[in-house]
């Protein structure tokens, strides 16, 4: 899974850090202490991947597609006049 730091700043501070507490960075040693002070410092990744991005495309998409539908709702309410149907006898009823 790719991620990537949501706060560059912080990340490169870290870094910075990592390569003057040891003798070689990058090495898994630093690594793993560079992704634990960023989280410790309140650091977050972001998830980059396809499959992330594919999830969030569809469920912009499906957002979209509700408020549509509740807008033509909406607009249907709207366009009565104040009329609603009794569904049981088929009558309408105006206002009065």
């Amino acid at each position: 899974m790719a991620s990537e730091p949501a706060n560059p700043k912080l990340w490169q501070m870290v870094i910075t850090q990592a390569r003057a507490r040891f003798a070689t960075y990058p090495s898994p040693g630093a690594s793993h202490w560079v992704h634990d002070q960023y989280v410790k410092h309140g650091g977050k990744f972001i998830d980059t991947s396809e499959v992330t991005k594919r999830k969030k495309a569809m469920i912009a998409a499906r957002r979209h597609q509700l408020e549509n539908k509740n807008a033509h709702y909406n607009d249907d309410k709207k366009s009565s006049n104040g009329q609603s149907s009794d569904k049981k006898s088929g009558k309408t009823k105006g206002k009065k």
